[in-house]
């Protein structure tokens, strides 16, 4: 009898630890981007399952105009940082690193964004011909 409960317990105790784990992890979706491409004069569209949200974002369609910080960096990490004026709706571009995805998120949020984007950003001038 003991050892029925030891096993149901534990198996309760494992189960309950990969709900938690499940919890913590990612969830992937789709993101599909329409831009307007300069060089052939036509409107592009691009689709990849490569949005990742954390467990507790929501996972909502957006859509409006991209922009990026008003800072060097790019990271939207200082308690000034701005955004150029853009007509409604707007999505925030901000670059990985510095602070958290929260503090990010919720400074964009606090000038309007509708939807956030954040990039891992590579180091050298690549970094400046994303933005440029």
């Amino acid at each position: 009898m003991k050892k029925d409960w030891e096993s149901g317990f534990l198996g309760f105790l494992a189960l309950a630890g990969l709900w938690g784990a499940a919890q913590a992890l990612p969830i992937k979706t789709n993101v599909t981007l329409y831009y307007f491409n300069t060089f052939t004069n036509s409107t592009e569209v691009d689709r990849c399952e490569c949005g990742l949200f954390g467990a507790h974002s929501p996972v909502v369609a957006a859509q409006g105009l991209v922009v990026v910080a008003n800072s060097t960096s790019h990271q939207a990490c200082t308690w000034n940082t701005e955004f150029p004026a853009a007509a409604s709706p707007w999505i925030a571009l901000i670059a990985r690193g510095n602070c958290t995805f929260s503090e990010k998120i919720s400074r964009a949020a606090a000038k309007g964004a509708v939807a956030v984007v954040i990039y891992n950003s590579p180091r050298g001038k690549e970094q400046d011909n994303l933005v440029d």
